[in-house]
């Protein structure tokens, strides 16, 4: 730092003195602005102490939210070179506090180079780990969710997971080549269907899944008991659609086929015919809020009613819908880098403009609508939910810090922050 000597002097100087640089913002004073920032975009009063967390992290490391209070992240070993991995648990602190907690890992194993598909709690002691990995292939093993001791490990990714009953894919050069039930608590096989060519489809009721629907290399539909394997069911191929451009899904009771023509529905009990659609060129179908999607070939995404195939309305090629209703549908945005998520409206399926949209956060529980985030430079990110039916989004918190890449479930969010951790937050509702 220069010092300038003034001397004695005593008259007016014309020169100004120098402006002293203002120091970047602390920590300290982010956090006052991000409570104002809230309380403005909510109309809320200033916001009361919360569960919230720091989990100490790197660029490459996941995080799972595995229910039960549990967190799950998978990292690089430090000081490593070779691509090693490691699993840690960490426990959801229990009080609720003005400013982040510090999280320490209650257990740690190795998992080597694996790429994490699925982390999931079944109970109160059991975490099941799913991975793919250039050595094993793909692997699903049932840890001891309180020490991450091994239990059993068996091929294959884990697609349902029950208190009772894993169902396992298994894959030969890509292709799916084998679904498998295995028995949580000793890891036993329970029966398994092989195929170098067939469609799988799952339903729940509530807790347990009951029912496994197969599309073979055929195009037969057959519908099999989830705990014995045995057929309780079977839909023939139609002679007047190519059975390898068959599939069927599981849509909550009923069971719908796509074929090139057309997207049936049959009742998934007894499979009597409910309806019939004519479609051309069905990429695929599922459940999407209030309606069947039936995104088409050239011809953007179909809207048809679950009671009666009926066609509601058709949302334009380059979107994919996640949630609609009949006047609304909230949709991820193809045409923009990175992914956003908006709403269009029926009547004039106008594209949605930048000011309209959210990164969508990745959800794992049952939420009633889904969750976005918008960032806010040097603040946190703004929560909002996100519900067609309504229009507009509701915000409904900010998360300090936070800059995206975000998880949630059971009431629980995690997102990267600013400093390349991941911060964790009890969403205020």
């Amino acid at each position: 730092m220069t010092v300038i000597d003034l001397g004695e002097r005593t008259e007016p100087s014309d020169q100004p003195l120098p402006r002293r640089r203002r120091p970047p913002p602390s920590r300290s004073f982010l956090v006052p602005v991000a409570l104002v920032v809230l309380v403005v975009l909510t109309g809320a009063a200033p916001p009361a102490p919360r569960m919230q967390a720091i989990l100490p992290s790197s660029l490459s490391a996941q995080v799972f939210l595995t229910g039960g209070g549990q967190i799950v992240a998978v990292k690089p070993v430090t000081g490593v070179a070779d691509g090693s991995q490691e699993l840690l648990a960490y426990r959801q602190p229990e009080r609720a506090t003005g400013a982040p907690q510090q999280l320490t890992a209650v257990w740690r194993t190795p998992v080597g180079s694996a790429q994490p598909m699925v982390v999931e709690r079944v109970d109160d002691s059991a975490l099941v780990f799913s991975f793919n990995s250039t050595d094993a292939g793909a692997e699903t093993r049932l840890l001891d969710s309180r020490t991450g001791q091994l239990r059993w490990r068996q091929n294959g990714i884990a697609v349902f997971i029950t208190p009772h009953l894993i169902l396992l894919q298994t894959y030969e050069r890509q292709e799916l080549d084998r679904v498998t039930a295995v028995d949580v608590a000793s890891g036993r096989e329970l029966w398994s269907v092989s195929s170098k060519a067939f469609w799988p489809s799952y339903h729940r009721d509530p807790a347990e899944i009951d029912v496994v629907v197969l599309t073979t290399v055929g195009g037969d539909v057959e519908v099999l008991d989830a705990r014995t394997g045995t057929r309780r069911g079977r839909l023939p191929a139609d002679p007047d659609d190519p059975g390898d451009q068959r599939y069927a899904s599981v849509i909550g009771d009923l069971v719908v086929v796509r074929s090139p023509s057309a997207v049936a529905a049959y009742q998934l009990d007894g499979l009597a015919r409910r309806w019939r659609t004519d479609v051309q060129s069905v990429e695929r179908i599922y459940r999407c809020g209030a309606m069947i999607c039936a995104p088409s070939a050239g011809s953007g995404v179909h809207l048809l009613d679950p009671a009666t195939g009926a066609l509601r309305w058709t949302v334009g090629e380059g979107f994919d819908v996640l949630h609609a209703g009949d006047r609304r549908a909230l949709v991820v945005d193809h045409r923009q880098r990175p992914l956003s998520v908006a709403t269009v409206e029926a009547g004039t399926g106008r594209p949605p403009t930048a000011d309209d949209s959210w990164d969508l956060v990745q959800d794992f529980g049952a939420a009633s609508h889904p969750l976005g985030t918008r960032s806010i430079p040097d603040v946190g990110a703004v929560l909002a939910r996100l519900d067609p039916a309504v229009g507009q989004p509701r915000r409904i918190d900010l998360l300090p810090g936070a800059v995206g890449n975000c998880r949630h479930r059971d009431g629980l969010i995690v997102c990267r922050r600013r400093d390349g951790n991941f911060g964790l937050w009890q969403l205020r509702d």
